[in-house]
Parts: C-alpha cells; sequence; structure tokens
C-alpha cells in the first residue's frame, strides 16, 4: 500500500514540476535544415513525444532551452543508458536519436515574449 501512495505522490510532483513544452512547427524545422537535412516536422514532433513519454517516466521535463546544444549530447545518452539499465531496451539508437534532435531543435527556438 505505501508503494503504491508513493508512487501516485511521486507521479503527481513530476507532472507538477515538468516543463509545459510547447508544439514543434514547420519553422522549427527549417531553422535547423542546415544542421540537419532532410529533417521532417514528423520527425520533430516524434522526438517530442519520445522525450515526453521516456523522460517523463524517471522525472520532470526539462525545457529544451535549459540546456546548450553541447549540454544535451552530453545527457541524452546518458539518460538513456540509464533507461535502458531500468527499462530495458526502451531506447533505441532511433529514439535516442530522435529525442537529442527535438532538444537540439527546440533548445534554439525563440523565446516568447
Amino acid at each position: 500500500m505505501k508503494k503504491i501512495v508513493f508512487a501516485s505522490v511521486f507521479f503527481v510532483l513530476t507532472g507538477c514540476f515538468s516543463a509545459k513544452l510547447i508544439p514543434p512547427t514547420q519553422g522549427d524545422v527549417e531553422r535547423v535544415q542546415s544542421k540537419f537535412p532532410n529533417y521532417s516536422l514528423a520527425e520533430l514532433s516524434e522526438g517530442k513525444t519520445l522525450y515526453e513519454q521516456h523522460c517523463r517516466s524517471c522525472h520532470g521535463l526539462k525545457k529544451p532551452s535549459a540546456r546548450t546544444e553541447e549540454k544535451w549530447g552530453e545527457i541524452v545518452p546518458k539518460m538513456a543508458v540509464k533507461a535502458n539499465k531500468k527499462y530495458p531496451d526502451s531506447l533505441n539508437a532511433d529514439s535516442q536519436e530522435k529525442i537529442l534532435k527535438y532538444l537540439i531543435t527546440m533548445s534554439s527556438a525563440p523565446r516568447a515574449k
């Protein structure tokens, strides 16, 4: 019973402290075309979905703009290893790449005023 209560409190708090992620747009894709040729809005959106599904399961989500491209490049591989230890084979190389591209793309998005 204590485990159920703890898990419920954890998921409620995780949801409260997670970043509200803005939906990606074609403008975001166009902004990074030189970095990611042939990148599509569908791939960017899938990266967002994967980020929300996999990263939220262990901790609150960070806004992509909270880290630089270089920092996300360090964090994502390390977190993928941790996720795959906890949930074996949950993040394959393709999923990891989509998450990283999403975070890099959105980390450079113009900030709303």
